[in-house]
């Protein structure tokens, strides 16, 4: 491959790349329901840097959705909801790590079955792919429930279905938003066509 077509290939990646993740970001603020403590369904928000995974890989993929999730960090800041509820500096760093920087980054791990092809059909790799990264993100806030936010479960309820129904109540519903956006989405032959897809 040629120096002028290797960097025009560079610049088109690194355009969608960029156009993807201020998607997820203008859709993450397209808040349908947010919670009190932090979460939100919204508009399949995490959709579109998935599918830089899906496309691109991990490795473009990962740096994209580390992207995403400083703009959520940023978002959580400028918000100020989250973080005075944080009483000691090892809780501030847990929940700015295991709310914001891991969960979202994980997303980018999306495409990783995909371009494994773990089974014949693709657009199951990819739906495998898409839950698997839901549910890391959900463990991921669910350790911050029980570790942080233990403190505003109802009495009587105990810090992990405390934590369980409280992320599980939000991130289910934006994850079914996302999946059906996804199976709609690749029922086009030419939006398939955009992310690779077979």
């Amino acid at each position: 491959m040629s120096t002028q077509r290797r960097l025009s290939t560079n610049l088109t990646t690194l355009t969608e790349c960029a156009i993807m993740l201020a998607l997820s970001f203008a859709l993450s603020c397209a808040k349908l329901f947010e919670m009190p403590m932090g979460g939100s369904v919204t508009v399949a928000s995490m959709l579109p840097v998935m599918l830089i995974s899906i496309k691109y890989g991990m490795g473009i993929g990962v740096a994209t959705s580390f992207l995403y999730s400083l703009t959520q960090l940023l978002q959580a800041v400028a918000s100020a909801n989250v973080f005075p509820y944080c009483e000691t500096p090892g809780t501030l760093v847990l929940c700015v790590l295991f709310d914001y920087v891991v969960p979202f980054t994980l997303l980018g791990f999306a495409g990783v079955f995909h371009k494994m092809k773990i089974t014949k059909n693709t657009e199951l790799n990819i739906y495998i792919g898409i839950i698997s990264v839901v549910v890391l993100r959900f463990f991921c806030h669910f350790i911050t429930g029980v570790v942080i936010w233990k403190q505003w479960a109802p009495e009587g309820m105990g810090k992990y279905l405390y934590s369980f129904l409280y992320n599980g109540s939000f991130l289910s519903i934006d994850f079914i938003i996302c999946i059906v956006c996804a199976i709609l989405m690749f029922r086009k032959a030419e939006l398939r066509k955009l992310v690779n897809i077979d």
